[in-house]
């Protein structure tokens, strides 16, 4: 049974469960002229189908109901992901103190015992209505505040792991940079509006790529792309570096698939990692000789090409293909790097790719 209230599609709605018609007309009386969309249910059965069609802001459930009660379909609006955020206010004439741990039990967000008191009914309504309605927006916010954010950084900050304040620590990680081979012609062939919209599929394939294989995406410079392995989270140093070239592969087979040739540089060892910057505009970084080697180590690498420095193929070597390629001397390293080139995949004698081992 539906109660119409408004036309206002922004108005807040309300589900009343309760099998006894005289207590919906009173709800409905007391509830209308506060302007909120109202529906109701006549069992605890109804409400479960009521909230499947139209999700309310809030339900004011009775308890003793013919078929499902309050309490169990209260406890099944919490155990669906879906509707455990709408809360519910047991509406009943049972007060007693088993009946109020029980509603609470199920998950109830308040009961109110009838006769009730108008005015205390409509502050209750409206003041969990609020509640929701900031808990919304906070979730939303939360969503898309994560988007400027790594997923296990962002998961690290929610999980209180991590802190927003400037702090960094030494870690050994696997760090990698990728870009594309040949980028400042396509985009000069391309008009703006074009290019934005192939540079972002591409760049959200990548990202999608590190999400994948669990790195941590650190930022993107123009067509570059870096990121690391090893923090926030760690599998372990061999680990984290087959993941980064098992992610690599993946990366340089997606970008053919999309046009474009990529060259992607890799490299191994302790780092400084954590967020930099000033107490109002901070990043979440890593800096020090391995982020400028795997740097340098793109740059020089062909089209095509997965170089990995020498501290990332000990970590590999039993796991992955690479030929040798030869010591180069980069641009602010000291010292001649050895480097290693990833070959490309096989093929078996149906066509079908050779994988790589993994790290047991």
């Amino acid at each position: 049974m539906n109660v119409p209230l408004t036309r206002d599609a922004a108005a807040p709605r309300v589900l009343i469960v309760d099998d006894t018609p005289g207590n919906l007309q009173v709800l409905a009386a007391i509830l209308r002229p506060e302007g909120y969309r109202l529906s109701a249910a006549g069992s605890g059965s109804d409400a479960l189908v009521a909230v499947a069609k139209a999700a309310p802001d809030l339900i004011l459930m009775d308890v003793n109901m013919p078929g499902m009660d309050g309490f169990e379909a209260c406890a099944r609006l919490r155990a669906d992901p879906t509707t455990a955020p709408i809360p519910v206010v047991f509406l009943t004439a049972q007060n007693d103190l088993e009946h109020l741990v029980r509603g609470f039990e199920a998950g109830g967000v308040d009961y109110l015992s009838k006769p009730f008191r108008t005015e205390e009914l409509l502050a209750r309504v409206r003041t969990h209505i609020e509640l929701k309605r900031a808990r919304d927006r906070l979730k939303l916010l939360s969503e898309q505040l994560g988007r400027y954010l790594s997923p296990p950084v962002y998961a690290a900050l929610f999980r209180g792991e991590r802190s927003a304040e400037i702090t960094a620590r030494s870690r050994d990680i696997t760090v990698f940079f990728a870009d594309i081979v040949s980028f400042t012609p396509r985009s000069e062939a391309m008009d703006p509006e074009a290019l934005a919209a192939w540079l972002n599929n591409y760049l959200a394939t990548m990202a999608s790529v590190i999400s994948r294989h669990g790195g941590t995406l650190d930022k993107f410079i123009g067509d570059a792309v870096m990121g690391f392995f090893g923090d926030p989270d760690s599998a372990g140093l061999s680990s984290d570096a087959l993941a980064c070239v098992h992610m690599a592969v993946e990366m340089r087979s997606r970008a053919r698939d999309l046009g474009v040739q990529v060259r992607i540089g890799i490299a191994s060892g302790p780092c400084t990692v954590g967020n930099f910057g000033s107490d109002q505009n901070m990043s979440y970084t890593a800096v020090g000789r391995v982020v400028n080697l795997a740097s340098r180590l793109e740059g020089a690498a062909q089209a095509g090409q997965i170089v990995l420095a020498s501290g990332t193929w000990e970590r590999v070597r039993d796991h992955v293909h690479c030929s040798e390629g030869g010591l180069l001397r980069l641009k602010g390293i000291a010292q001649p790097e050895a480097t290693f080139v990833v070959e490309e995949p096989s093929a078996t004698a149906d066509g079908d790719p050779v994988s790589f081992d993994t790290v047991t």
